[in-house]
């Protein structure tokens, strides 16, 4: 999620900066979420969100808007992450995520949690739950191949003092050295 600053201008909130990644921005998105500080008549309200065009109907970036793709990224290469760059990208103040705050036509900000602090941890709260399922979910792929591993590690043979195809490759210190921190880490 895009992360800049926002301030209004004849009712129009104006991003000033940023750079980001974003996923599905580098080839696909048209629209994207940018949490900004909310900054009005010179006072800062805090983080919100705003729904951001970012490519018009023929796919073209809008704008003030720089898009490119975040290149190689290990173990994701399927995501279509890209990097976002704004230069001064007008949007509504209708664009603004307001479900606990709001600016009215004339500029007057309201929001129904008081605080400034209380209104970033209700964004943050949103922001590191998506965080969260990312991390279990890599959790769960690690187990998954490290049992792959293990299991194919314990089954194949090869020659062992024997002369013969008796010894599984886990055996051997290499194997081992290979994989046991990878399971120590991951079931820690």
């Amino acid at each position: 999620y895009p992360l800049c600053a926002l301030a209004v201008s004849d009712e129009r909130p104006v991003s000033t900066q940023s750079t980001w990644r974003i996923t599905n921005s580098a080839d696909h998105a048209r629209w994207c979420v940018v949490f900004a500080q909310l900054i009005i008549d010179s006072e800062n309200h805090g983080i919100h969100g705003f729904l951001t065009r970012i490519r018009d109907d023929n796919h073209t970036p809008c704008r003030g808007v720089r898009i490119e793709d975040m290149g190689t990224k290990f173990g994701c290469n399927g995501v279509d992450n890209g990097k976002l760059w704004f230069d001064h990208v007008r949007v509504p103040r209708e664009a603004l995520l307001n479900a606990t705050s709001n600016v009215a036509p004339d500029g007057t900000f309201t929001s129904v949690i008081k605080k400034k602090r209380a209104r970033f941890l209700r964004v943050a709260d949103q922001l590191l739950s998506g965080r969260v399922c990312i991390a279990a979910m890599c959790l769960g792929a690690s187990k998954t191949a490290l049992t792959v591993a293990l299991r194919y590690s314990a089954s194949r043979k090869t020659v062992g003092k024997t002369g013969k195809s008796d010894t599984p490759i886990l055996d051997y210190q290499l194997q081992q050295r290979a994989l046991m921190p990878l399971l120590a880490e991951t079931r820690a």
